[in-house]
């Protein structure tokens, strides 16, 4: 014989510990929702049914426990909040998918403001008369009020927001044009009815003892609330970044790394803490000193678990480009930084020093900017400062670039030195005899010896190596910069053709920040600042950016393209107290003096003090800095017109 009281508290306590696991789940999606896409409509109208769920929840994990009559018919009402949010959310989603694939309708606008005012109206039935709930919570383990005479109203009107909503779902899903957006909103259509199985007060419904058990009520509950766990978070996987430029690959991996981090976390330690008074009893051990040993052991395995399991499921996400990313994500590890460049040549000038017995010693090498500067130094700073004073790197670097090239490794003889006023002065070079800038060491002898400059030899080859390594690197993360644009206005499009409906087929065209010869429509409107075809006839007139500052502009198009050209330059100045050396006021003073100031290039190198050679790599590199400046306007912009 089955032990049905014994039944029927395991039943609840299962209950209890499910309904806390939707309650963390469902908060943890909301907040990941609300910081991760606010702006559209349709997470606003996602958020509106995880917030109903959270607060239906939440009343039912506080009810379990309370101890005053008065605070559990305040709960049983206050979970209304969430009740008629459900279907509210309902009609707010379904316009918002709607019109997302340009299924407008204006009489169907009217339709989610009515639906949240009826709901509005059944709250405040429900909290302030018996309409909706009669007084007296029926007595059974699970409190809860008896039906009034217009529940059966509201329980209508809940099932047909319900299904309205997923009729339009399956709208959205007839008119999507690409597999993945048909694939995102079958999801949606196959989870849908996941907050109402959530939120509707089943329980309110009287059932005779005789017909279900009341056994089997709680095991339907149970199984109610392990669906609604999966289909809550793969309903807001499927449709929560609808409009957002991600691609999917990099939506899946946001959206795994929150889960690891949020709920399986959080439910982790909530299982745990409802499981501490029963191992207690059962190893006779105190409550609070189980609590605390295993706060400790969670607090530490968690992490670990969490990092140990992360790689697993990102090897799912890039199952076919595994090899790139995992090279990309070990990247940072191995490359050698501009401080461990200065940690390597101070040690090493230290070594030197020291072998020579001298107190005193320098490495100079190029910046950014292509002058040469003291990379590192040990020993007197007024010494090597008064040396650089009196004698100019650049006018050293020409006359160590004509002395003897020395095998890499070998001992230098004594021509490949020069001496100047007790500082003795290495050139160091790449492998095909590139000056990468000098070593010097204050010796006061008029010689060398073969020792001394045997181990020179060898611990320049070190600096050499590394300044090879670092500029190397700093080249290749120019590259990577000067594809940024590139590579985000790929995204961009091949999201808009993933998210394809007939509505954004018809906007795709009009998209200019998204076309792959953006940045090079930048640079024509720019050198052509002050008039001519590239910009008065330049497809960045249909930005939005431009169309919204027209009329402020007079309704000139070509004033107004100047306007946004200008302000996107604005938005590159830097802080007024960053080094006015640093490369990105190096980048701000060529745009201000080559467009907005119209000097020609032979001016601006002059007076930037640079080769015409290096300002015109540089200058490409500022107007990619002005391309994804404007792409990131034009984003802000499309952003706003979603949210109105």
């Amino acid at each position: 014989m089955i032990d049905l009281p014994f039944l029927t508290n395991l039943l609840l306590g299962v209950n209890d510990i499910l309904a806390s696991a939707v309650l963390i789940v469902s908060f943890s999606l909301l907040v990941y929702l609300v910081l991760q896409n606010r702006y559209t409509s349709i997470a606003r109208a996602l958020a509106v049914l995880l917030g109903s769920i959270v607060v239906v929840f939440g009343g039912d994990v506080l009810t379990q426990h309370v101890q005053r009559e008065e605070t559990l018919h305040f709960l049983l009402r206050a979970q209304w909040l969430g009740i008629v949010g459900v279907p509210a959310g309902y009609i707010h989603l379904a316009d918002a998918l709607l019109d997302f694939s340009g299924q407008h309708h204006l009489r169907r606008r009217w339709s989610v403001p009515a639906a949240y005012l009826i709901s509005a109206m059944f709250l405040v039935l429900a909290w302030g008369t018996d309409l909706v709930l009669r007084n007296g919570v029926q007595v059974q383990p699970i409190a809860q009020f008896n039906a009034g005479p217009l529940f059966w109203v509201f329980t209508l009107y809940f099932a047909i927001a319900c299904l309205a909503g997923l009729a339009a779902t399956l709208r959205v899903r007839d008119a999507a044009l690409t597999p993945t957006l048909r694939r995102r909103i079958t999801y949606l259509s196959l989870t849908f009815v996941g907050p109402a199985i959530a939120v509707y007060p089943f329980l309110i419904i009287p059932l005779p003892e005789n017909v279900i058990p009341f056994t089997v009520v709680l095991f339907l509950v149970a199984v109610g609330n392990v669906a609604v766990l999966m289909m809550t978070t793969v309903m807001v996987y499927s449709i929560a970044f609808q409009g957002l430029p991600l691609p999917d690959r990099l939506i899946k991996q946001d959206f795994i790394r929150w889960v690891l981090y949020g709920p399986f976390v959080g439910v982790s330690i909530a299982l745990f803490l409802r499981a501490t008074p029963i191992l207690a009893r059962w190893l006779g051990l105190p409550e609070q000193v189980l609590l605390t040993a295993g706060v400790v052991i969670m607090t530490v395995i968690m992490p670990l678990f969490v990092n140990r399991l992360k790689p697993y499921l990102d090897a799912l996400v890039y199952a076919q480009d595994h090899a790139e990313i995992d090279y990309l994500r070990a990247l940072p590890r191995n490359t050698f930084t501009q401080a461990d460049l200065r940690s390597l040549l101070e040690n090493t000038l230290v070594v030197a020093c020291g072998a020579l017995r001298s107190e005193t010693g320098f490495v100079a090498a190029p910046d950014d900017a292509g002058n040469y500067t003291v990379k590192t130094l040990v020993g007197s700073r007024q010494a090597v400062r008064r040396f650089v004073n009196e004698h100019p790197l650049t006018e050293l670097m020409a006359h160590l670039s004509r002395l003897p090239v020395r095998p890499p490794g070998d001992t230098p003889p004594a021509e490949a030195f020069l001496r100047v006023e007790g500082f003795w002065l290495l050139p160091l070079r790449t492998p095909d005899r590139t000056l990468l800038g000098c070593l010097g060491i204050a010796y006061p002898h008029e010689t060398l010896s073969t020792d001394a400059r045997r181990l020179i030899g060898a611990l320049t080859h070190r600096m050499e190596l590394a300044l090879e390594t670092v500029q190397m690197q700093q080249r290749l993360f120019n590259t990577l910069r000067g594809l940024a644009p590139d590579m985000q206005s790929l995204q961009h499009l091949s999201t808009q053709l993933e998210q394809a409906t007939p509505a954004s087929l018809q906007t795709l065209e009009s998209d200019v920040a998204s076309l792959p010869e953006f940045p090079q429509l930048v640079k024509e409107a720019l050198t052509h600042y002050w008039g001519g075809p590239k910009l008065s006839e330049s497809p960045l007139l249909g930005l939005r950016t431009v169309r919204r500052v027209l009329e402020e502009q007079g309704g000139s198009p070509t004033r107004a393209l100047q306007a946004v050209l200008r302000q996107a330059i604005e938005n590159l100045r830097p802080d007024a107290q960053l080094d006015p050396s640093a490369q990105e006021w190096l980048l701000y003073n060529i745009l201000e003096m080559r467009f907005l100031q119209g000097r020609r290039i032979r001016e601006t190198a002059d007076r930037l003090a640079m080769s015409e050679s290096d300002l015109y790599r540089k200058q490409r590199i500022a107007v990619e800095e002005v391309a994804r400046q404007l792409a990131l306007m034009e984003e802000s912009a499309n952003r706003a017109m979603v949210e109105r």
